[in-house]
């Protein structure tokens, strides 16, 4: 484990006296930390975080375990386990009653717009960064998505690749096929499958799960540029440029998804375990789908692949899982023991291998990595565009004056093969438009 060195002077200082919200600019001191590092504690620290499923729940323990090695005597725990489905309600309800845990589970997102509202509520993590020279270990459009006015509020815990294509390998071996890298290449893949049966691509018409796939078909469609253009809004939106993404779409809907895709009780883990089954051969998620399918009992590199969007795969499309400190937690110490755990490269080797995203640090040896691991970590050190996954919750906040529930707005529309409508789903509704 890398060496726990509390960093210490300014922000200790603040977090014994209340001070929350002092910056980066304290001057703290790897001297001044060595008296409070490395000790043991006797008191719990209150983790919050709403990872209990199947891969997930098991990710966050590897890290529970890591810390334990180091700090024998202090309990750790998520206390999010008894919220179930509303843990991020309770979360919200006890920051505002200013009963806040030592630590909670945030996307990076939703954390800026938590601090931007009130950041005195939150302790920068700026002075640990800088004390253990983190600044240059991670990814450093993850470091901007977790900063506030110039101070890190968040420790990123991965990246959740979202443009990913996993593939049963042994049903490609059997019908003698490779990962698709270009969308052409895809299109031959899925006629031969077809061709042979096998259902190409497995889905659910559950509008998140629609839209991950339209963005990875989108940005093969499209290329890198117009792509990036078109979702950042530089774009003109009533122009053509998102067309082929749509035409794209539209032929996987219309020919290569499963027939069950709209039954009621299908979402994403049905159509990891139909790929999982041999019952179709791709799937476009979020590579959470990774850790999933490994609790099934997958190998990876073995019974599983996955690739990057194919003819994108210079693109590398995520979202970030953070921890974050808010102020007045009763054990700080606990808490920035836990933070330097996260951060470590066994911390973040082990939690991802698990969870089956990709540590947030590029500096990792490839070589610690399962296959599939390596390949995706390569995939995101290469890129020529990193982005973060567009924010659908702006759009929500949008498009609910038409309609109570976008996300089945877009299904819909998607499922309809209406083209006019979809397009039109972007064009009225994308954030910055």
């Amino acid at each position: 484990m890398i060496h726990r060195q509390f960093f210490s002077g300014t922000l200790l200082a603040c977090l014994n006296l209340g001070l929350i919200g002092c910056s980066s600019d304290s001057g703290s001191s790897a001297d001044d930390a060595s008296a409070t590092s490395g000790g043991q504690n006797d008191d719990a620290v209150e983790i919050f975080s709403w990872w209990t499923q199947p891969g997930e729940i098991e990710a966050l323990q590897s890290l529970f375990d890591l810390y334990k090695e180091d700090n024998a005597h202090s309990n750790i725990f998520n206390a999010a386990e008894a919220s179930g489905t509303e843990a991020k309600e309770v979360l919200t309800e006890r920051l505002e009653d200013n009963d806040p845990p030592d630590l909670f589970q945030e996307n990076a997102g939703d954390l800026r717009r938590r601090v931007a509202a009130d950041p005195s509520k939150y302790v920068p993590l700026t002075d640990l960064f800088v004390e253990h020279g983190w600044e240059e270990a991670f990814t450093p459009e993850v470091l901007m998505d977790v900063s506030v006015d110039g101070d890190i509020y968040g420790m990123p815990v991965n990246l959740h690749r979202e443009n990913a294509l996993f593939y049963n390998m042994q049903v490609f071996a059997a019908h003698d096929l490779e990962a698709p890298t270009t969308l052409e290449e895809f299109w031959q893949v899925c006629e031969a499958l077809k061709e042979a049966g096998v259902t190409p691509v497995v889905t659910s018409y559950q509008g998140w799960i629609l839209r991950i796939m339209f963005n990875s078909l989108a940005m093969g469609a499209m290329g890198r540029e117009a792509y990036h253009d078109y979702f950042t809004g530089a774009a003109d939106p009533e122009g053509d440029s998102l067309d082929p993404a749509l035409d794209a779409f539209a032929r996987v809907l219309d020919e290569y998804v499963n027939d069950d895709a709209g039954d009621d009780e299908f979402g994403w883990t049905q159509a990891a375990q139909a790929m999982f089954d041999g019952d179709a051969a791709m799937f476009f998620h979020g590579d959470w789908a990774k850790g999933y399918v490994q609790q099934l009992g997958w190998t990876p590199g073995v019974d599983f692949g996955a690739v990057g969007a194919p003819g994108a795969s210079d693109v590398f499309l995520y979202g970030t899982d953070t921890f974050a400190m808010p102020a007045g937690g009763p054990n700080p110490e606990g808490a920035i023991h836990f933070l330097e755990t996260v951060a470590s490269p066994e911390g973040q080797i082990a939690f991802n291998a698990i969870k089956g995203s990709s540590p947030a640090r590029l500096d990792l040896d490839l070589d610690d990595l399962d296959p599939v691991a390596a390949h995706t970590l390569s995939d995101l050190a290469g890129a020529e565009l990193r982005m973060p996954v567009p924010s659908w919750r702006d759009i929500d906040d949008v498009y609910e004056g038409a309609t109570p529930d976008y996300d089945t707005a877009f299904a819909q529309y998607a499922v309809d093969r209406d083209r006019g409508k979809l397009k039109a789903f972007f064009v009225s509704t994308y954030p910055g438009r």
